[in-house]
This record gives structure tokens, C-alpha cells and sequence, in this order.
């Protein structure tokens, strides 16, 4: 993912975003990881008999190939808003 798309979630008051401006600061998630953590939480909660569960017991590579989905939803969304 280009570093383009690597701006923060959440800028912190009171202090320039570091694609803005040349104020260090810190942040926590950038908007990719936020945009992937909420594809994340929507496909958890929609789940039931007739779309499927995670168990427990979920294979790792199952895992794997859903947040690398995550991500690749994040990144569309990210291309599309940057329009």
C-alpha cells in the first residue's frame, strides 16, 4: 500500500497531521488499519447459520485469508475516497 494511504485515523488536537504539516507527533491507527479493523468488525457481526462463523478453533490460514481481505477492502475503500 502506498504511503499515500498511510495517514492517520485520528490526528491529535492541537497538532498538524505530518502529511500536512512538519509537527512530529504520534497517532495510533492509520486510516488503513482503521477501515480494515471496521470491514473486520461488520463481517464478525453478521455472522449466523447462513453466512457462516469463526470458531475457536479456526484454522490459521482461514484467518489469514480473511484479514488479508480486511485489507484488501480497506485499500479500495481508501483508492475510491481518494477520487
Amino acid at each position: 500500500m502506498s504511503k499515500d494511504f498511510d495517514f492517520p485515523a485520528f490526528q491529535i488536537a492541537g497538532h498538524e497531521c505530518p502529511l500536512r504539516g512538519e509537527v512530529p507527533c504520534e497517532y495510533g491507527l492509520s486510516a488503513r488499519d482503521w477501515f480494515a479493523g471496521m470491514a473486520m468488525q461488520g463481517d464478525w457481526s453478521s455472522q449466523g447459520h447462513e453466512t457462516g462463523v469463526f470458531s475457536q478453533t479456526a484454522p490459521t490460514q482461514k484467518l489469514l485469508d480473511r484479514a488479508t481481505f480486511y485489507y484488501e477492502m480497506a485499500d479500495a475503500m481508501l483508492r475510491v475516497r481518494s477520487k
